[in-house]
């Protein structure tokens, strides 16, 4: 089994963003480019957000 440093692990979870809060965030949903919920116990709300989408690269890219 190949290891995987934090940047890449970081990286392969930005790509599937939308699918990752799709499974544990179920209680969640988008608006633009967030994932929006309650908070991290998948209550419903919006208190909560994850950025689905960013820059490739620079100030605020995955890894």
């Amino acid at each position: 089994m190949p290891r995987h440093d934090a940047s890449e692990l970081a990286i392969r979870l930005g790509r599937e963003a939308e699918a990752v809060c799709r499974h544990y965030l179920s209680s969640g949903h988008r608006a633009g480019r967030y994932w929006l919920v309650g908070d991290v116990q998948n209550t419903p709300g919006r208190s909560m957000f994850v950025r689905l989408t960013g820059p490739e690269s620079g100030k605020g890219a995955a890894g």
